[in-house]
């Protein structure tokens, strides 16, 4: 019994749990990650108009907020 709190130790604990085994799987380009669909990919246009969008939003929140607001 422990002496602390008047109670029996714990349980003896019950055999380990088995992980599944890791499955990698290399892309073409020697890469582990997971390749997605080419139908989810964007477009050179679309990659382009987005980046500037951000670059953009960035630059407002500097001069609206100073670089006090921007997180880096």
């Amino acid at each position: 019994m422990s002496t602390v709190h008047m109670t029996a130790p714990p349980a003896a604990a019950t055999t380990p749990r088995v992980r599944a085994p890791k499955t990698t799987s290399r892309t073409a380009g020697g890469s582990t990650a997971v390749p997605i669909p080419d139908s989810r990919r964007r477009g050179p246009l679309a990659r382009a108009v987005r980046n500037t969008g951000i670059f953009l939003d960035t630059a407002a929140r500097v001069v609206f907020l100073g670089r006090d607001g921007v997180k880096l």
